[in-house]
């Protein structure tokens, strides 16, 4: 019965040719000579790129995004080893491009098929397109920035003037992670550093920075270092996306931007609070800020310690001359009574000049009691102004500092020691404290 079913439908289907696959392959492949007689030109965006295999050969897909439902055409493409070599050496006049996902670019191949595929054969690759787009991009990206005002929102934020905290937004275990610990180690600081591993290049780059800066955020640090090190102008085009440099504008922390070589510059320097020319300088820019910090809080100290020695004197000097100006004051003034009641005394004649002189004498009295009152009132000032002055010098005591915790390093001369280069191996020093002194010897130079 079987049989007879299949007789039937090939009885019914005789009359139409059949193809075999090698027929239908040779068919297409002329079909696709025919419509693609030359090479052609593409324009798109690299997607899936996988570097030389050990034959040699590039495979990667160009798409045409659409932003809301992702690839809405995709051609794959194939750089054989002989076509990728020339391409190569062509290309090391634009150091700034380098073939990466993400990117936009404009090649020219052959359209055609085989292995069961349509595929395009990339002879050459324009990289001044891609550059070009790259540069468009960005100016359009900063003239939108610049109309929002968000070009200078991020520097507004205040960077304190000892950012111990910081978090380091980068790809962990990379060369410019490296750096920037090995630049914050070497300043002998006590930084506190968060790691934020974050991809800076490809298509999760920009993704996976937004979420990292979101994260330092959060922690709080007194500052947060975008970094990545340097390498091809396409390398770097993710620092010049619109959603990161809008993510650096509106962090609630200031951002310090080290990206790349010292020519290169993206819209995330641009928004930055502070961009530096590469991560090493963007770490060096926050060390020098800790450090001018410390010669500050050093520099009043020094006057702290000044003020302490010479306020008590000059204080004692200021009391003892308002007190002689109050006792000269005073006797002038009784001299000058005592004269003037004289003169009356001498010119009092019999009784009737009696009443006259009860009464200078008790205008004497009164005279008396307003010198003392004046005296009183001049040397309750002078307290006053002593207690003041006690209050300043007591304030500034280095006695004071040293019962907090601190302590005061004097060569054996007596010379206040400022840094470890000030002394010699085998120099004595002298250590005072809260509780008396210490007496050491340096027993080695500061490398």
């Amino acid at each position: 019965m079987g049989d007879m079913a299949e007789m039937a439908q090939e009885a019914l289907f005789a009359d139409e040719p059949t193809l075999r696959v090698g027929e239908l392959a040779a068919r297409l492949t002329r079909a696709v000579a025919g419509a693609f007689p030359g090479e052609v030109w593409v324009r798109g965006e690299v997607d899936g790129l996988k570097r030389p295999s050990t034959s040699g050969h590039v495979y990667f897909n160009l798409c045409e995004r659409n932003s809301r439902r992702g690839p809405t055409s995709t051609v794959s493409v194939a750089l054989y080893r002989t076509d990728r070599l020339r391409v190569e050496r062509e290309l090391r006049a634009w150091p700034s491009f380098r073939l990466d996902d993400g990117l936009e670019v404009r090649v020219r191949g052959r359209v055609q098929y085989g292995y069961g595929r349509i595929q395009l054969v990339v002879t050459a690759i324009d990289p001044v397109h891609t550059l070009g787009r790259l540069a468009a991009d960005r100016e359009r990206v900063l003239r939108a920035l610049a109309g929002e005002g968000l070009l200078e929102a991020n520097r507004r934020l205040p960077l304190g003037p000892v950012p111990l905290h910081l978090a380091v937004v980068t790809r962990s275990g990379s060369a410019a992670c490296e750096d920037v610990l090995a630049e914050l180690r070497a300043s002998a600081l006590g930084f506190r550093v968060s790691l934020v591993d974050a991809q800076v290049q490809g298509t999760a780059a920009v993704p996976s920075m937004l979420r990292a800066l979101s994260v330092a955020g959060r922690l709080r640090p007194d500052a947060v270092l975008l970094v990545r090190g340097g390498g091809a102008r396409t390398d770097l085009a993710p620092f010049d996306d619109e959603r990161l440099a809008r993510a650096v504008a509106r962090s609630p922390v200031p951002v310090v931007t080290g990206v790349g070589h010292e020519i290169d510059s993206t819209v995330a320097d641009e928004v930055a609070h502070t961009s530096a020319k590469t991560p090493t300088a963007a770490a060096a820019a926050v060390v020098a800020l800790l450090a001018r910090a410390l010669e500050r809080a050093e520099a009043a100290w020094a006057g702290v310690v000044r003020r302490g020695t010479t306020l008590p004197a000059a204080a004692t000097a200021a009391l003892d001359r308002k007190a002689a100006a109050v006792q000269v004051a005073a006797r002038l003034r009784l001299s000058g009574e005592a004269a003037r009641l004289d003169g009356l005394g001498r010119r009092v004649d019999g009784r009737r000049q009696l009443g006259r002189l009860d009464r200078l004498d008790a205008s004497l009295v009164a005279a008396r009691s307003s010198v003392r009152r004046a005296v009183d009132r001049h040397l309750e000032r002078a307290e006053r102004d002593l207690a003041g002055w006690a209050a300043v010098a007591a304030a500034a005591d280095p006695a004071r500092a040293l019962a907090r915790g601190f302590s005061v390093t004097r060569t054996a001369d007596g010379r206040l020691l400022r840094a470890p280069d000030e002394v010699a191996a085998g120099d004595g020093l002298v250590t005072t404290l809260a509780g008396g002194a210490l007496r050491s010897t340096v027993a080695e130079e500061a490398s």
